[in-house]
């Protein structure tokens, strides 16, 4: 319907002035039957609220708050043409007569894309409830309402943007409505209880804490659920009775533990926002510590990430109040917010509680494990420990403490309990229980960070890597580095490079080896599938191992990224100076070379060709060999092949030749070389009391094939 057309029944007040829209007057006067749209010919009512509607208004300015709702408007009549539509403050309403299901979604869908371009980078949610009319409501003023509480019950939702109405939210709504009108006589008659869930210290599986849930266990409907009356609670602003009660409790069950000889493990309490607003939460919490003889290390205070979303300068004087105080303070639910990182920022915590939404989707979305271990590892250097909620899989809290997790919650490895149904040891039972002195000590142990690369270092807040880190491009056939990290001026310096630029000089001399090998590699990187490779490469007398990556091409420019080792410098191999220099000079003389040891065993120790590593498949020598020959030469080579590099007869075959190394040629069986003649030398060699060979390989282009048979 056009604004000119829904301006018909404007001379009754029934128009919205900013958007030409009805107003909320205007829509209750159609749904009894003035107009086009009356209740009887209604089949949907779509209730649409802007989020952060507010803070658009703050940033922006009253105009600009009208421009987004004008622009809103102008898509919603666009997309939802054949409906009626309604403005109430930041809040639309649409009356449409037939629409199914799957294209409500479509359009909200639609209308969510287009709105975009009025958001000004600032994330405006929409969020939907949609009321299907089934024809028995006694009141026309009915679809609103149950549109709206569709769209109400999702707006903490962070996941969820479309919600229809349905029996089962009838019955949740009858059951707020339930909360607001006992929840005083409940205070009064002890109904709320305290759960207990186990945090579970990943690294030793013991139990290392608790965290203390509110539970409504009630004559009538039995256990209420917190995400009912908690919320409720807030909207009445009565939330912080129900959590100093919680604590009170948690308190008592402490000191119960303490005098019975149990096994204490600090416990986690929820606290709103409302709690900081409402009362000196602090100035409770103690008040309830000091009567039962509770030490602050028992209570850790946990902050849900939605209670600071908004950035507020009075929340983080009183989290850094309880800090002060002695206590630790977690964020809860992280990641399921809007704003994480900025809270990261603004706050000091001591505990991310990581939202169970990452790890509900562990096993059908890969990216969750991306983001769990990219959280821990962000954490650990920002010097704050992590703990995961939701946890329900042996292979997801191995995956957890892989990554270096601390602490792990979930049914896994149960579902909270009333203290009374928990199975506490005695003190001296602590098989399966963490002692509390060693807390601090495990703490101490978690900030190690096994996904970093440079887990030995202080936290300090500066970004480090230890991986020497290279860009570079290619132009006519000449590389030149554009980027080097500190940690690859450090590698190059190594090789006696003192700089960037002294690197990018010989790099313009295309006679160095080391720079057509690079070019060679690099060219292989771009072909490849993967636009990956690898070399070793002798530069200045050290070994040095690069992997390159291609990145992009653009005419006659090429970018690649450069990871370099000097293997002579930090080479696993315990080899004297003397022998790295000496291998060196060997290595660049040749396509690959084998170390094999009298043991029976064989490494390979450069490579620079299309062959396997085949000692990395294969340790053993002899297996080896016959794998070796079998891939790359020959049939009729093969046998004598096998023979030649019998390990336990070259001494003596040596001694027989007159001379200090083996010699012998064979024809490649590589596609595209044609039969192509390589030679094959051992070389022994006496290294820390045993006996060792080199085997190296090259082509061998000046030799006759009947030279090798005579």
């Amino acid at each position: 319907m056009s604004s000119f057309e829904q301006g018909k029944l404007d001379e009754y007040g029934h128009m919205d002035n900013l958007t030409g829209l009805h107003n909320l007057t205007g829509v209750l006067d159609h749904l009894q039957g003035n107009g086009e749209y009356s209740a009887s010919d209604i089949t949907v009512v779509i209730y649409l609220n802007i989020m952060n509607f507010k803070s658009f208004n703050q940033r922006f300015g009253f105009l600009g708050g009208n421009e987004f709702l004008e622009g809103v408007a102008t898509e919603i009549e666009r997309i939802f043409d054949q409906s009626l539509i309604a403005r109430t403050g930041d809040q639309f309403i649409i009356l449409s007569k037939k629409l199914q299901e799957d294209e409500i979604i479509e359009k909200l869908d639609q209308l969510r894309n287009a709105a975009r371009k009025y958001e000004r980078n600032l994330n405006m949610r929409i969020k939907a409830g949609i009321y299907k009319v089934r024809g028995d409501e006694a009141y026309p003023v009915l679809f609103i309402d149950r549109a709206k509480i569709a769209c109400d019950d999702i707006i903490r939702v962070y996941d969820k943007d479309n919600n229809f109405y349905s029996d089962e939210l009838n019955k949740k709504n009858e059951l707020r409505q339930y909360v607001i009108d006992n929840f005083e006589s409940a205070f009064k008659k002890r109904y709320f209880t305290v759960y207990y869930q186990k945090e579970v210290r990943a690294l030793t599986g013991k139990v290392c804490g608790y965290e203390a849930l509110a539970r409504w266990m009630d004559p009538v409907h039995g256990m209420i659920s917190p995400a009912i009356f908690v919320e409720v609670l807030e909207s009445v602003h009565l939330v912080h009775k129900l959590d100093i009660y919680i604590i009170d409790m948690v308190c008592a069950d402490l000191r119960d533990d303490i005098n019975s000889g149990f096994c204490v493990e600090p416990v986690s309490v929820n606290l709103s926002r409302l709690d900081f607003e409402l009362c000196d939460i602090m100035a409770e919490i103690d008040k309830c510590r000091e009567k039962y003889g509770i030490p602050q290390k028992l209570l850790n205070i946990e902050v849900t990430e939605s209670a600071i979303a908004s950035g507020s300068t009075f929340l983080g004087g009183e989290i850094k109040k309880f800090r002060d105080a002695g206590y630790q303070v977690w964020m809860d639910d992280f990641g399921a917010g809007y704003s994480s990182f900025g809270n990261l920022k603004s706050y000091d915590f001591d505990m991310l509680k990581i939202d169970m939404s990452f790890i509900r989707e562990f096993e059908t979305n890969k990216k969750s494990r991306v983001i769990l271990a990219t959280i821990v590892n962000m954490a650990k250097e920002l010097g704050i420990h992590t703990l995961a909620e939701g946890v329900e899989t042996q292979e997801q809290y191995e995956f957890l403490r892989r990554i270096g997790c601390e602490k792990i919650q979930g049914y896994f490895f149960g579902k909270p309990k009333p203290a009374t149904d928990i199975d506490r040891p005695k003190e001296s039972t602590l098989e399966i229980c963490e002692d509390v002195d060693y807390h601090e000590y495990y703490d101490d142990i978690g900030g190690i960070n096994f996904l970093g690369s440079t887990p030995l270092r202080p936290k300090t807040m500066q970004v480090i890597n230890n991986l020497p880190i290279g860009l570079y491009e290619i132009i006519d056939e000449k590389p030149i580095i554009i980027y080097a990290n500190d940690a690859y001026r450090n590698f190059l310096s190594s090789l006696g490079i003192s700089s960037v630029n002294e690197a990018n000089k010989r790099n313009q001399n295309v006679d160095l080896t080391e720079t057509k090998r690079l070019l060679e590699i690099s060219k292989k990187a771009e072909m490849s599938s993967d636009k990956r490779a690898e070399m070793d490469l002798v530069v200045n007398g050290s070994v040095i191992n690069t992997k390159i990556r291609f990145i992009s091409r653009h005419g006659c420019k090429a970018a690649f990224a450069i990871v370099s080792r000097n293997i002579t410098m930090h080479g696993e191999a315990k080899k004297s100076d003397n022998i790295q220099v000496a291998m060196a000079h060997v290595f660049s003389q040749y396509f690959r070379v084998d170390l094999y040891d009298e043991d029976g065993t064989v490494e390979n120790i450069f490579l620079n060709s299309d062959q396997l590593a085949v000692a990395d498949i294969e340790s053993n020598a002899v297996k080896a060999v016959q794998m070796y020959s079998n891939m790359y030469l020959y049939e009729q080579d093969r046998e004598r092949f096998r023979k030649f590099y019998d390990i336990t007869t070259v001494l003596e075959r040596v001694k027989k030749v007159d001379r200090d190394y083996l010699v012998d040629y064979y024809h490649s069986a590589i596609p595209g070389d044609n039969g192509r003649m390589q030679m094959y030398m051992i070389l022994p060699f006496y290294y820390n009391d045993r006996w060792k060979y080199i085997s190296c390989c090259r082509y061998a282009d000046d030799v006759s094939d009947d030279r090798i048979y005579n």
